[in-house]
């Protein structure tokens, strides 16, 4: 009996409940205000309230078999029939401030298991990292509704995430930032900022530094590490930035490290990771999207309406050999018709569905 000594909340309410505060039942006004220090005025007044209020070996039978359930519960000894079972009642007449409602079975197992998961985030071994990730993006799932454990436990996880984001295996990078994904969800101002403090920086320097090497490079290359890394980090970007709906500067950040992989001298496969993430940042922030890929390389000439008007010019001007025409032609296309045409359509393959000014700007970008 060494663990009694502590009884847990659930046991703290059941004594309430078993031995209820006289306020509760009107027996103030029985008692004068001289006899509240008395511990022996008190017993008589007791004794009146009959024999159907007194505790009885029934109760406090029960109360050890509720005990020992909690014990179990605890340590995780919990059969599928338990499992099932609602969760305990409060009782009405608790509506104190301090009273909180005893969570579901299934939040407190999700808590417990996100919080046993955090430490395997940095195990050597790949798959059990792996494996970790994904537990947690259901763990997430499950808690979206209780931000009051869900909060603590992103807190706890966020140094070991950061690192599997930044330094790790592609498909721990892509994991990784499925879970974020889920986690801004109903994270999101509190992910926003540590995402664009911790993680957006090394990203972002990452893609620029590794941007020449994949231009100059070969098919080889599309085997190396270093290729499924730039991959994996444009492939999560684009969706986590719509999803935490970042800020103009932050998305100018994105947007500069990735505009370099629309060049056609980048592989095929990072062309078309970053036009997606163009397509996403596009429904985030439309306007400077349209102007930053006409900055890059405009395809008509805009003539103002009156003379009085100075012309608009950008510095993508057509007339000359230019890398990016291929995939900016096909990003302007979809922002004009974005409705109508759907992300498979951004495929770089000849087909006869295929616009004629898109066929000639990646003729010419073949040329260069």
């Amino acid at each position: 009996m060494a663990d009694f000594h502590g009884p847990s909340t659930p046991q703290t309410s059941t004594l309430t409940q078993w031995f209820p505060d006289t306020s509760d039942l009107g027996q103030l006004q029985e008692q004068s205000v001289g006899e509240e220090g008395s511990h022996l005025s008190k017993r008589p007044a007791a004794l009146e309230k009959g024999p159907e209020n007194l505790t009885t070996a029934e109760d406090i039978e029960q109360f050890l078999l509720n005990y020992l359930k909690e014990k179990d519960v605890a340590d995780g000894n919990v059969t599928d029939f338990e499992e099932q079972s609602d969760p305990p009642k409060v009782d009405e007449k608790d509506t104190g401030p301090h009273v909180k409602p005893p969570l579901p079975l299934q939040i407190q197992i999700a808590t417990d298991v996100m919080e046993r998961c955090i430490h395997l985030l940095s195990d050597k071994n790949l798959k059990i990292r792996l494996k970790v990730l994904d537990v947690l993006g259901l763990c997430v799932e499950v808690l979206q509704a209780h931000r009051d454990q869900l909060l603590p436990m992103a807190h706890r996880a966020w140094p070991a995430l950061v690192h599997r984001l930044t330094n790790d295996d592609p498909r721990a990078v892509l994991r990784a930032f499925k879970v974020l994904r889920t986690l801004g969800g109903k994270c999101g101002d509190f992910l926003r900022s540590r995402f664009c403090k911790d993680v957006l920086p090394k990203l972002a320097s990452s893609l620029v530094t590794q941007a020449p090497v994949s231009a100059r490079a070969g098919p080889v290359y599309s085997h190396t590490l270093a290729f499924k890394l730039q991959l994996a980090v444009l492939q999560g970007l684009g969706p986590l930035c719509e999803r935490l709906d970042l800020g103009e500067g932050d998305l100018n950040k994105v947007a500069d490290a990735c505009l370099i992989y629309l060049s056609a001298k980048q592989p095929v496969k990072l062309q078309e990771a970053a036009r997606r993430v163009f397509l996403h940042l596009m429904k985030v922030d439309p306007d400077s999207t349209w102007f930053l890929l006409h900055e890059l390389y405009c395809p008509e000439q805009f003539i103002p309406p009156h003379p009085s008007l100075h012309p608009v010019q950008l510095r993508g001007a057509t007339g000359q050999p230019n890398p990016y025409a291929a995939s900016v032609l096909l990003l302007l296309r979809e922002l004009q018709g974005a409705e109508s045409s759907p992300l498979p359509s951004l495929q770089t393959g000849a087909g006869p569905t295929r616009p004629k000014a898109v066929a000639a700007a990646e003729r010419t970008a073949k040329v260069d």
